[in-house]
């Protein structure tokens, strides 16, 4: 079974190989979107959202500098960077991420799938 969780968190970044306006400090309401496989349990939940979305928010950053945590914090580095570390936290859960986005804008994302 599959389930899908949206989270959203602030941040700002730059670009520092990117000549543009990106190159300079700006920010976002990123959108991150998450497909969980698991088994359903006797509960008849995969997982319970609340604690999901609790796991989630605290591997997520808010109100912080991207450049900290990945130093080219494009939209595909970190949906590389939170696909690997979340999905380890979910493995420890017996959960799978399957697919991870992650939205800059409206119209913008990088996907990572298992």
């Amino acid at each position: 079974m599959r389930i899908k969780i949206i989270r959203f968190f602030s941040a700002a970044h730059h670009l520092p190989h990117y000549k543009g306006l990106c190159h300079d400090l700006h920010g976002h309401t990123w959108k991150a979107v998450f497909i969980i496989e698991g088994k359903v349990k006797s509960d008849g939940m995969v997982c319970d959202f609340k604690k999901l979305k609790k796991l989630l928010d605290d591997n997520l950053p808010d109100h912080e500098l991207l450049n900290k945590i990945v130093p080219n914090p494009t939209a595909e580095n970190l949906a590389q960077f939170y696909f690997k570390k979340i999905g380890t936290k979910l493995k420890k859960q017996k959960l799978t991420l399957k697919t991870l986005e992650i939205w800059e804008s409206e119209n913008a994302a990088a996907i990572v799938e298992n």
